[in-house]
């Protein structure tokens, strides 16, 4: 009884303690203003690209890959809860795939299988010409999703504005600031 008891006070400490954790983003945990969690960025070699629509983009290296990376707050910029990982588009099936492939690879290998995973394309033919009109007509689904400490990653093949051209996107929420913004709104409404 006492192990049992000893047992339940510890996960409950756990989840307290994880519900208390910001996720991070290149060791960077995602919390503080805009312009503080900018400043972090740039120190590990981002350039900034300016605002737009709210987010706040960057361009540098991730995993040694150029990208693009957006970060958002709240309306007020006191607290960033999210960014997002925006690769380079692509007008080849194989080249979106590998690199989706890959980087659910890594975040499996770290985080263990993703909590969603989803993989679909439903062209009836294996060309890239087929295959993309799927991407750029919205019917292709590639998602996974891995809950974490401190928010969720989310991994996916979407459509750019481009003509039969996609990219891999990820994103990385933390759900304490995450859910600031959300009470703020709700308050709003």
């Amino acid at each position: 009884m006492k192990k049992s008891i000893f047992t339940l006070t510890l996960l409950l400490a756990t989840i307290s303690l994880m519900a208390q954790e910001h996720l991070s983003f290149k060791g960077i945990p995602i919390e503080g203003s805009m312009t503080e969690f900018c400043q972090k960025l740039r120190t590990q070699g981002f350039t900034s690209l300016g605002s737009d629509g709210g987010v706040t983009l960057f361009t540098g290296d991730f995993t040694g890959r150029n990208a693009t990376v957006g970060v958002t707050a709240t309306d007020d910029g006191k607290n960033v809860f999210a960014v997002i990982v925006f690769f380079d588009p692509s007008k080849e099936w194989n080249t979106l795939v590998n690199t989706y492939d890959y980087y659910k690879d890594l975040y499996t290998r770290k985080y263990g299988n993703p909590t969603i995973s989803k993989e679909n394309n439903p062209a009836r033919s294996d060309s890239n010409t087929a295959l993309m009109a799927e991407v750029y007509q919205g019917r292709v689904v590639y998602a996974s999703a891995w809950e974490v400490v401190g928010g969720d990653i989310q991994l996916s093949i979407e459509k750019t504005s481009g003509i039969y051209e996609g990219m891999v996107v990820i994103r990385y929420r933390d759900s304490q600031n995450i859910e600031a913004k959300i009470q703020s709104d709700l308050d709003e409404i």
